[in-house]
């Protein structure tokens, strides 16, 4: 094995996130390799060489909590969870003292406000008003900003409210102001039910404990979500019709969402995530080894799982529920880079096709791994094979599949989950996730400095003169139909959720974007839009190509990536 040697920015997030002092990345990896390779009683030298050879390599690599925190004395190997926030005062103290705790592990925190009382209502018992739902989200953001977690990982938090919510027009504008809730993104659970009012333009109502507290036409409600999509880039969209069809519904139903919206999690439920590097799966310049990702995406299934057993728990609640559904998240990265490789234009009819045989088959070797394991270390503890078999992704996994998991039982409940990768992506300088190349060239601003990347592709494009060639992309020469349609495809065979931001051009008007999201809404489970520019101090702004040239002459350029995602929870998701 010849591990990868990191350099630039890649060394530096590195260094500064997940390597222990002296450690370079062969270390790195084996220590992360040993560690997880411990549940394998007779055969842990033969898993830890090959752990430590699948991500010395970079053909997967583990989430960064697992990363950073393997084989520590503490930090959690989980990047996420989601706690449940009930009606008293004394169970919102609760999920306060609990996300205090999850945040100090470095893990981020979702949860489902749906089930505050809104601001107004009146507090029988002990007397007075709510003060409603948003001055306690508030609440937590104010504990969120006294954490800053190993790693030095801000505190990230996700909440949630159902789009019939009294309060929830409250909740839309709760970030309008910059700054405000900085430690969490937001987003509105709708249903199809809502979709199709906002369609036929009719009435919606607000409810809370069966109790009716009044209408409004659900135009007016979507045209504000809509409206503040485009000028802050939240909320984000929940299709809550599509996420609670999850392989958990019969004996733990899923309750709402991490801080990026990839995993389905029903109270005290954990992200335990990983992700497959794409572009190292391409052999003669445009072939996908498909001998070698199986191989990948078994070890990856089985590294993820010992990885509950592995994991140092610091809440009862989260070791028993990781431990009775075992849920893990493998993931994907690299996508644009393995789209060049193949010389196919990102969001084009044939980059559709490309995808949906790469997702069908990781899909589907997902899942075989899973049995396997189950037949030699028994299935997650509430699997029921008919129950299990009534999901409505289950029913759609080839038949041979599906009497395999009758007969053997499956290890984890669900198995896949498209994370940001916002940060491990870095590692090894490919795009994160899903997504598109942001842009060919651009400068980017922070405290440190700014700086100028030009993708190295596009440098020797530049030099030799080249024209570029169609399939070489940015997100800025691409329509937002095609975003949707790689997240759709995407999601088709996802079992979780996918995170993924929609990028709209600067001059995307609420209607454009109304239209976009009624007609693909229904095939995804969230969305998250970016229209540039929409948020004033945005990092990263796309320069043009005679700029580029002139900073080439200069000397002056990087060209390894220093960005992921750059809208997913305001930089916060460090997957």
């Amino acid at each position: 094995m010849k591990p990868v040697k990191l350099e630039g920015n890649a060394l530096e997030v590195a260094t500064s996130r997940y390597l222990m002092p002296g450690e370079d990345w062969n270390a790195c990896s084996l220590r992360v390799a040993d560690t997880m390779a411990a549940p394998e009683i007779n055969d842990k030298i033969k898993y830890r060489d090959a752990f430590h050879e699948m991500i010395g390599t970079m053909d997967f690599l583990p989430g960064g909590r697992i990363l950073r925190n393997a084989s520590r004395t503490r930090g959690s190997l989980f990047n996420c969870y989601h706690l449940p926030v009930n009606d008293s005062i004394e169970e919102i103290g609760q999920f306060l003292k609990d996300s205090l705790i999850l945040w100090a592990e470095g893990g981020g925190v979702g949860s489902n406000f749906s089930k505050l009382r809104p601001r107004g209502d009146v507090i029988l018992g002990k007397g007075g008003k709510s003060s409603g739902l948003v001055s306690f989200i508030e609440a937590a953001d104010a504990v969120a900003n006294t954490v800053e977690s190993g790693g030095a990982r801000r505190a990230a938090a996700l909440a949630h409210v159902n789009v019939d919510h009294p309060e929830v027009m409250d909740f839309i504008d709760a970030k309008l102001v910059h700054g405000k809730l900085s430690h969490f993104n937001i987003s509105v659970a709708i249903t199809d039910d809502f979709i199709e009012a906002v369609e036929q333009d009719s009435n919606w109502t607000f409810k809370f404990n069966q109790k009716e507290y009044g209408t409004v036409k659900a135009k007016v409600i979507w045209d504000k979500i809509v409206d503040n999509m485009i000028k802050s880039a939240e909320p984000g969209l929940i299709n809550w019709t599509n996420f609670q069809k999850n392989n958990s519904w019969y004996y733990d139903p899923v309750l709402g969402t991490n801080p990026c919206g990839e995993t389905c999690l029903s109270a005290y439920d954990v992200c335990d995530l990983g992700s497959l590097v794409l572009p190292n799966f391409i052999t003669g310049s445009v072939n996908t080894n498909w001998i070698k990702l199986e191989q990948t995406i078994r070890l990856a299934v089985r590294f993820l799982d010992n990885v509950i057993q592995c994991n140092k728990y610091v809440m009862k609640e989260i070791e028993n529920k990781a431990n009775r559904s075992r849920r893990i998240g493998i993931g994907i990265l690299g996508v644009a880079e393995y789209l060049f490789a193949k010389k196919v234009r990102y969001g084009s009819e044939r980059s559709i096709q490309e995808l949906e045989r790469l997702m069908q088959f990781i899909r589907n070797k997902c899942y075989e791994a899973s049995v396997e394991l189950a037949a030699e270390k028994g299935a997650f503890p509430a699997f029921d094979p008919v129950m299990y078999g009534k999901s409505s992704f289950i029913r759609k996994l080839p038949a041979s599949l599906r009497l395999d998991i009758k007969k053997w039982g499956v290890r984890n409940v669900s198995l896949q989950a498209i994370a940001p990768t916002g940060t491990i992506s870095l590692l090894t300088n490919y795009t994160s996730s899903a997504e598109p190349l942001f842009a060919k060239a651009y400068e980017r601003k922070d405290r440190v400095s700014n700086r100028i990347y030009v993708h190295p592709m596009y440098e020797r494009m530049i030099k030799n003169d080249e024209e570029i060639p169609d399939w070489f992309v940015d997100s800025f020469d691409l329509k937002p139909q095609d975003h949707f349609n790689v997240q759709a495809i995407i999601q088709k065979y996802v079992d979780s959720s996918v995170s993924k931001t929609i990028n709209l051009p600067k001059e995307t008007t609420s209607q454009d974007l109304s239209k976009l999201l009624l007609e693909n809404i229904t095939d995804l489970k969230g969305v998250t839009v970016y229209r540039d520019g929409s948020r004033g101090e945005q990092p990263l702004n796309q320069i043009t190509k005679d700029q580029a040239i002139e900073h080439i002459k200069k000397g002056i350029v990087k060209n390894t990536l220093e960005t992921g995602d750059v809208t997913c929870a305001n930089g916060k998701c460090d997957l």
